[in-house]
């Protein structure tokens, strides 16, 4: 199997939901596991005793060796919390067994206290700058007039993001359509998408092929440059090769030639749409631009009838 190939594969086990933030990486002659959460070392070896009651460790030191089948070695390291997997047969043992043992770890419904934030998940939440607890979504809806009205483009860029991270967070079928969009954008899209991974959401994005005389193909490869070049305070990537791959096996991109901008989503019966005149583009959100808004819902064979099927999209709404 080739490296493409192998992380297409990681990127799959790694959107297996969990209770708090995990990330992979492929060595070749080993995966590493690690996460920032206190007691995690605790927390796999519970999922192991459960899998394999019958297992049988040996700890020397930091580090407990566990083998939990012939030709696979795990090592478990309390004080670096780096669990490494190796041995012969390691890759398909981590293929056909990983996600059914963090299966067995949702059944901890508590989510385990950190050490000043988790690898990827706080470090998203903290670059986005999100803030239920002092931004609710209808906070923000309440300030759209009725019937709609003119906002100013910082008040658009953050509903814009909050609309998204609600809709990402409950498991929406969410769309994202504008004739314009900017690297800052898509990145922040995708971040959205990893701090919301595990709750069953789907999103698309419906954009022209050709933006400014630039391809899309352009916004995409400046977009997943910044994703690897972007840092945490501990000066690690915010953004791992495992989520950036699993946020390009599951962002849908359509392209047609339209000039509407919108944002929609459906979930079960209802759904909501925000339309304004701002693209989802820096000549919208760095300048004092002001735009009309307007906020509704609706059921989701309106939304479909109304909005997505004009652009040859939303087939399976309802």
């Amino acid at each position: 199997m080739s490296k493409k190939d192998r992380k297409r594969v990681l990127a799959q086990i790694w959107g297996t939901p969990t209770s708090h933030d995990i990330d992979m990486v492929d060595e070749g002659d080993q995966i590493v596991v690690f996460s920032n959460y206190r007691g995690i070392i605790n927390w796999w070896m519970e999922i192991f005793k459960t899998y394999y009651p019958n297992i049988k460790c040996r700890e020397k030191g930091d580090v407990i060796k566990i083998k939990p089948t012939v030709g696979v070695t795990i090592k478990l390291n309390k004080t670096t919390k780096l669990m490494r997997v190796s041995g012969k047969d390691h890759w398909p043992w981590f293929v056909d067994t990983f996600e059914a043992l963090l299966e067995v770890g949702n059944g901890d419904a508590i989510e385990l206290p950190s050490d000043g934030g988790s690898v990827s998940e706080n470090s998203v939440t903290r670059y986005l700058q999100l803030n239920k607890e002092d931004e609710e979504v209808q906070d923000l809806l309440d300030r759209i007039p009725d019937g709609g009205g003119i906002m100013h483009h910082e008040f658009i860029m953050r509903l814009w993001k909050t609309l998204l991270d609600d809709w990402f967070g409950v498991g929406a079928n969410v769309f994202v359509v504008t004739p314009r969009i900017d690297s800052e954008r898509l990145f922040t899209i995708m971040l959205l998408m990893i701090r919301n991974k595990g709750t069953g959401f789907k999103v698309t994005l419906m954009t022209p092929f050709k933006q400014d005389g630039d391809r899309f193909d352009k916004i995409m490869d400046k977009t997943k440059r910044r994703m690897k070049e972007v840092k945490t305070a501990q000066d690690s990537r915010l953004v791992s090769d495992v989520k950036l791959q699993w946020v390009i096996n599951t962002l849908e991109i359509k392209h047609e030639d339209f000039s509407t901008n919108f944002v929609a989503a459906y979930k079960d019966e209802e759904a909501e749409v925000l339309t304004t005149t701002a693209h989802f583009h820096k000549a919208h959100f760095h300048h004092q631009q002001k735009d009309n808004v307007c906020y509704n819902r609706l059921s989701p064979h309106d939304l479909r009838k109304n909005y997505l099927l004009p652009l040859d999209i939303g087939s399976n709404v309802l």
